[in-house]
């Protein structure tokens, strides 16, 4: 039965992939007649689906390894302070970039990597020293509330442009990733997600209980420094490429956790792949339709979509 999901989802992968790379956002007309077309295909519609599905597989894995490291529901991938760290130095850039040679050589997406990247590497050296405890957490959220009153500092401070810039940075979009970005956000996504496989049967006895991992042979800390490592490079790069792309981390773990009943943790792995996958590339071709008008933010659409279902999630564990 699991197999037999899993087939049906990714032909529902598939056949989204197709309607955002040759359906959005003209719905109808589209033809390889002219350069025009392949244009349009080769550097916006295949790499920003590309994106989509890397984005929403990064985001749901890294939200699976954290709820079952710290045994709950509602732990997210940004909940250890790596997109606040990515958003401080987009902000950083975009606000303050002119007035330090450091910055002008950078890009946004450059800024929000190394952002992400610092924030990781303290989060981790916290983890190694102190394992997989809620004292992580509550490092990730004050580290979260520090970078964020210093960003509303850096907003405060910003003209009317800086300020639309990193606004618009600020709502996520899957169609800034071209070229050399897309090759480095391919690598480290696919990077991450190999890595994540390989640590799964370590995740899924580390859960047991540190006790027990230590008499199975497993380091519980330095499995736990793993694993934080390794979504903390899918959640970085995804957030420094496409801003902070809400929901998608929490909501379909949970939704994993309700369609599959396994204890599988490499078969919850590849679903939640591809339920991310489907989720951001569905987030996707909402936000194009010429319904709107205008391209609506992806944050918007993934909003809509996966936020309805966490309020579901709470009240079914108040219950």
């Amino acid at each position: 039965m699991f197999k037999f999901h899993i087939f049906l989802l990714i032909l529902l992968l598939i056949a989204l992939l197709g309607v955002d790379v040759f359906l959005i956002p003209n719905v109808v007309d589209f033809s390889f007649k002219n350069l025009e077309d392949l244009f349009i295909l080769n550097q916006f519609r295949l790499p920003k689906a590309i994106t989509a599905l890397l984005t929403g597989s990064s985001l749901a894995l890294s939200g699976f390894i954290l709820q079952q490291l710290f045994k709950n529901q509602l732990a997210g991938p940004y909940i250890l302070g790596v997109s606040s760290g990515a958003s401080l130095f987009v902000a950083l850039f975009i606000i303050l970039g002119a007035s330090f040679p450091i910055f002008q050589s950078l890009n946004v997406s450059v800024a929000g990597f190394l952002g992400a990247i610092l924030v990781l590497i303290f989060i981790s050296l916290l983890s190694f020293k102190y394992g997989n405890g809620y004292l992580i957490l509550l490092f990730g959220v004050i580290i979260g509330m520090i970078t964020g009153s210093l960003q509303t500092l850096l907003v405060a401070m910003a003209s009317v442009g800086e300020l639309k810039s990193f606004t618009m940075w600020s709502m996520g979009s899957f169609s800034q990733v071209i070229d050399v970005d897309l090759i480095v956000l391919s690598f480290s996504a696919i990077a991450g997600i190999v890595w994540a496989f390989l640590l799964m049967p370590q995740l899924s006895i580390l859960i047991l209980g540190n006790e027990i991992a230590t008499s199975m042979g497993i380091n519980p800390k330095r499995v736990s420094f793993s694993l934080l490592v390794c979504t903390g490079l899918l959640t970085g790069v995804t957030t420094a490429f496409c801003g902070p792309i809400a929901f998608i981390g929490i909501a379909i773990p949970n939704l994993v956790k309700l369609l599959f009943k396994t204890v599988n943790f490499r078969l919850m792995l590849f679903a939640n792949c591809i339920l991310g996958a489907i989720m951001a590339l569905l987030g996707d071709i909402v936000a194009s339709l010429s319904v709107w008008g205008f391209q609506v933010p992806i944050n918007v659409t993934t909003t809509l979509i996966g936020g309805p279902f966490v309020i579901y999630i709470l009240f079914k564990k108040r219950k």
